[in-house]
């Protein structure tokens, strides 16, 4: 734990560990000298979300899949977790591949976030992949149901403020990534 402003963790104990995530309990002691105890972690993979840009650079690659902590269908960018040993870009790579079976293109980091950081200990990296072609069909992991859907740059705002993309790496990946496409003109 990176110690700062008079924070310390005093101790820890797993609680809960599983392919996904493990659920740790800290003890910490407080820049007021009290005690936080329990203060709940979930540690978790980091993540990486592409925003997958055509070569006409007309569309962009969204992935439509169900989500049972939802309980609803998600329309979004392709995402994944970080493997071990693997980087973010390579990861990004992967799951561009695996859920939609675009591949190549020129990649740029836009940015990383906390997307829960007072809950989650993990890091979301975004990317830009501009240039991206259909290489094959898509192959995604097991029990997992993607459809596919090209959608025009100009409707991605709309997208998000009509709540069609939820996830909050998304929205920031779509924002920054429309920055940027602003930004080279």
């Amino acid at each position: 734990m990176a110690e700062g402003e008079g924070w310390k963790r005093l101790g820890s104990e797993r609680l809960l560990e599983n392919p996904y995530f493990s659920l740790r309990s800290d003890r910490l002691r407080l820049p007021d000298g009290g005690i936080k105890d329990p203060y709940y972690v979930i540690e978790r993979p980091d993540a990486a979300i592409v925003f997958p840009l055509t070569a006409d650079e007309e569309e962009v690659v969204l992935v439509n899949q169900y989500r049972p902590p939802l309980e609803m269908l998600e329309l979004g960018l392709p995402a994944g977790l970080v493997e071990e040993g693997e980087r973010p870009e390579e990861a990004a790579r992967r799951e561009l591949a695996e859920e939609t079976g675009y591949t190549g293109g020129d990649w740029e980091l836009l940015g990383s976030l906390a997307s829960s950081p007072s809950l989650k200990d993990n890091w979301a990296y975004l990317f830009l992949a501009r240039g991206i072609e259909e290489t094959a069909a898509p192959d995604p992991d097991e029990h997992e149901l993607v459809e596919v859907i090209r959608v025009p740059v100009g409707e991605l705002l709309d997208l998000v403020h009509s709540g069609k993309i939820v996830s909050s790496s998304g929205v920031a990946a779509v924002l920054l990534a429309l920055e940027r496409l602003r930004k080279d003109g």
